[in-house]
């Protein structure tokens, strides 16, 4: 068919656009992390979708060898926690995607679809129940909404919740950038069990991170240290304290803020309260003491090996070797860099007032830089 010919170069961009539609139309999938949405996801769509243009191409139902990936993949969205039906909603949604794409025949491709339809669901859905049956599924999809719900600020209406909640939000950074979202996908539910054995934690997944919601009778940093057991290494994180239920978004923003800090500071991965970046949160708010002191660094902007002296410097404790060690140059060098800033600046970051006085600026100039 030539209606085939011409879907199966396209294929990947069409099934990003089936799994774009179901994160629209299907509330449940929006509750998954971005590694398995724009990525398990896509991937799956994307195999499933040529599967199903090779056997309309050969004239032919998918045989059972060929489905096994499909319900396997089924069976992995009852570990995800969400219901049968959204599992389900996803292949006619994903079909009528394809189909809008068609510019031949759709009667025919139509009739093909319903019959690969017909072979794929009932396989599907008889493995995700096998799968839920050996999970305790219910109690993970009901803490899954719940948590949604409460960041969300909607009322829960459970009186077996507790008052005030500690709002951890983190980064998972065992893995590389080049790691594939399987490794991603793999990580988060093993984090996800690992607290499933704490119950009064509840857990959900934002835009590759996590957020947990502690209750304050809890230890957040020891809740955090068992996020970081399962990754191998420490995570960056922060907290904020809900003081009650209705507080629990603004906790969640400012939390957030504190994660986004911290990360664009280059800081060491730790769970961080505010208390911790106090000074680099006041100076990042916007204000013309902001931008006079990212300004004392402006003649370095044309030596970037001026500014990465200064960091390393104040990073380390204004330890001279420690700083030459970071950089793998001789401390020589470095004093004479630290010269060179002086120079250039009229601050000496080997004093106390000028040191402190240069490292607000570098926060302040790191801020502004990444603001553009």
């Amino acid at each position: 068919m030539d209606a085939v010919e011409a879907l199966f170069p396209r294929s990947g961009e069409i099934a990003a656009a089936m799994i774009a539609r179901c994160a629209a139309e299907i509330p449940a999938y929006r509750l998954l992390p971005a590694s398995v949405l724009e990525g398990d996801l896509v991937a799956n769509a994307t195999a499933v979708f040529e599967l199903f243009l090779t056997t309309v191409a050969e004239d032919r139902l998918p045989t059972s060898g060929e489905l096994a990936l499909p319900i396997a993949w089924g069976a992995e969205r009852a570990r995800d926690g969400l219901p049968l039906e959204a599992v389900l909603q996803i292949y006619p949604l994903a079909a009528r995607v394809a189909w809008e794409q068609v510019d031949g025949d759709r009667a025919l491709l139509g009739a093909r679809m319903l019959s690969f339809l017909g072979e794929v669901m009932p396989r599907v859905a008889a493995a995700y129940l096998r799968e839920r049956d050996d999970l305790d599924w219910e109690e993970r999809e009901d803490r899954q909404h719940l948590t949604a719900n409460l960041l969300a600020g909607r009322p829960v209406g459970r009186r077996d919740l507790a008052e005030a909640y500690d709002v951890v939000v983190f980064r998972l950074s065992a893995l590389p950038t080049s790691s594939n979202s399987r490794a991603a996908t793999d990580l988060f539910r093993a984090v996800r069990s690992e607290l499933d054995s704490q119950p009064d934690v509840l857990v959900t997944f934002k835009d590759g991170g996590g957020v947990l919601l502690v209750p304050t009778s809890s230890s957040a940093e020891e809740v955090a240290s068992r996020v970081d057991g399962v990754c191998g290494r420490p995570c960056t994180a922060a907290t904020a304290r809900a003081s009650s239920h209705a507080h629990i978004p603004v906790a969640f923003a400012s939390a957030l803020e504190i994660l986004e800090l911290a990360e664009s500071l280059g800081r060491p991965p730790r769970l961080y309260r505010l208390a911790d970046l106090a000074i680099e949160y006041q100076i990042a708010q916007p204000s013309p003491a902001r931008e006079a002191l990212a300004s004392v660094l402006s003649p370095l902007a044309d030596h970037p090996h001026l500014i990465d002296a200064l960091r390393a410097f104040v990073t380390t404790g204004y330890n001279r070797g420690e700083a030459a060690s970071t950089l793998s140059i001789h401390r020589n060098t470095l004093t004479y860099r630290l010269g060179r800033i002086q120079l250039l600046t009229g601050y000496d970051a080997t004093q106390p007032s000028d040191a402190r006085h240069l490292a607000a600026a570098m926060t302040a100039y790191d801020i502004v830089r990444r603001n553009g």
